[in-house]
């Protein structure tokens, strides 16, 4: 995947990525938003953080990007490629980088469109029916993946291998 200009400090890259589109209900002002997230499909690629750190000592970084046979949804995104970031912000103003008081990090976060609460990635990725956790196929089939056929790549400190019902997603 050399092709791909390279991201600082990246560690998934891959040739296509998936807009993943939800709604859920504001916890703040009870009103239903809008939510994207990331996903990246099969023979995506991860870099080893070990293989990485014996790079950064001298050795031969070749073998630091491993392939993934699955797909992937990412969360906790801490940096995104400008043609991607471009992109998300023109589907949704909403899901822009902010800093999270209790990650005590920035990422790409998800806010209320109407009261502009941060929706944490905690709530929505990581929570059994949070919006892009679904624990059914007819909660699944509530999120739309769109394919962006353009190179990712991303700093991700949360990645889902093969998220259950990820087949039930309606593909655009």
């Amino acid at each position: 995947m050399s092709e791909i200009p390279p991201l600082a400090d990246a560690n998934v890259r891959s040739h296509t990525y998936y807009v993943a589109r939800a709604h859920v209900r504001c916890w703040h002002c009870g009103l239903s938003t809008r939510l994207l997230a990331l996903a990246v499909p099969h023979n995506h690629e991860t870099l080893d953080g070990d293989t990485q750190a014996d790079a950064d000592c001298g050795d031969s970084a070749s073998d630091a990007w491993q392939r993934a046979t699955v797909n992937a949804m990412l969360f906790y995104v801490e940096h995104l490629s400008d043609d991607v970031r471009d992109r998300l912000h023109r589907i949704s103003p909403f899901f822009c980088l902010a800093h999270s008081a209790a990650t005590l990090n920035s990422y790409w976060a998800n806010h209320c469109e109407h009261c502009g609460m941060l929706l944490g990635d905690h709530e929505l990725h990581c929570e059994p029916d949070g919006a892009f956790m679904p624990s059914s196929e007819a909660a699944a089939a509530n999120i739309q993946l769109q394919q962006v056929p353009e190179p990712f790549e991303a700093v991700a400190a949360g990645y889902a291998f093969e998220p259950e019902f990820f087949g039930f997603m309606r593909k655009s």
